[in-house]
């Protein structure tokens, strides 16, 4: 057992809690080089974190350790597409993140219509505008809505609570043609916001992150 099988449960709806527990995950794991190599290493033996490390609209990422038990997983977001970041959108769960190369502008946003459901970018006011560098850290809630402008060498720890909703939402009126989506995984598939990594695009995450000197 390492240190992370004794994080306490996300399964809270208190955020302050969310963002204690979080904070002192990602600050630890971001100290903790043998043990973030070793998780990412045991990727492509594990189907579960393999079929999670996903490529998306938005970025790349590893699923490099889950605990469904405890209601969380821990991410590493990287090779973010900087064409398709400038869309307001929230997410279905809390989350924390913390910056460990690059940056982005980050915009947190205030709904004019409501917490719930579908919004356009009117229904959106800018509310709080930072500039996150590597070591900082932030966490949001489920209801919030952001959008983060990144460098291109961004590479983020990046940890979610449980589910909190059905779907997640955004501006769909600025989101990304589909012509800027990922590329299908197998010739003849459509292409998709989000679908599962290869073993060959699995590899060349590693080799990033290592390039990077993230991880050994």
């Amino acid at each position: 057992m390492s240190w992370l099988d004794r994080i306490p449960s996300l399964d809270t709806p208190d955020l302050r809690e969310v963002q204690r527990i979080s904070r002192d995950l990602l600050d630890r794991l971001a100290e903790d080089r043998k043990l973030l190599t070793q998780l990412v290493d045991e990727i492509p033996d594990d189907a579960e974190r393999l079929a999670n490390s996903r490529i998306t609209l938005l970025l790349n990422r590893l699923s490099v350790y889950r605990a469904p038990e405890r209601g969380f997983e821990v991410r590493m977001n990287m090779n973010p597409r900087l064409d398709n970041q400038r869309f307001p959108h929230d997410h279905c769960y809390a989350f924390a993140t913390r910056i460990l190369t690059g940056g982005y502008v980050h915009v947190v946003g205030r709904r004019t219509d409501g917490w719930e459901g579908p919004f356009s970018g009117d229904d959106v006011e800018r509310g709080i505008v930072t500039i996150e560098r590597p070591g900082s850290s932030y966490t949001l809630g489920h209801p919030m809505v952001h959008q983060a402008v990144m460098e291109p060498d961004t590479v983020t720890l990046f940890v979610r609570g449980p589910r909190r909703k059905r779907v997640s939402n955004a501006a769909v009126e600025l989101m990304p043609s589909r012509d800027t989506w990922p590329a299908p995984a197998e010739p003849g598939a459509d292409a998709a916001e989000s679908r599962p990594a290869t073993v060959d695009e699995y590899r060349l995450m590693r080799s990033y992150l290592s390039q990077r000197d993230l991880i050994d």
